[in-house]
């Protein structure tokens, strides 16, 4: 599964192997920042506030079962100095 976020400052995609997920739970518990939430009818972690992500990558280095890969689509789109 694939879920994008489109933001001013940022487009992140990640993509979630659901089939490989083991339900360890690792992603939810590395993530500072609160992205990662247990989906009961995928039977998965998801990125539930994808918006929130700050890129450390922690979920995808915690995953035993390499299910997570976090792609940065667009950094910076507006400039917040440029004005």
């Amino acid at each position: 599964m694939e879920f994008s976020w489109i933001g001013q400052q940022f487009s992140v995609k990640h993509i979630v192997d659901t089939d490989r997920c083991s339900g360890c739970k690792r992603c939810i518990r590395a993530c500072d920042e609160g992205v990662w939430r247990w989906d009961k009818e995928k039977e998965c972690a998801i990125p539930k506030y994808i918006q929130e992500c700050v890129h450390c990558y922690k979920c995808e280095m915690a995953c035993l079962n390499n299910c997570i890969e976090i792609v940065p689509l667009d950094m910076i789109k507006n400039d917040p100095l440029e004005g």
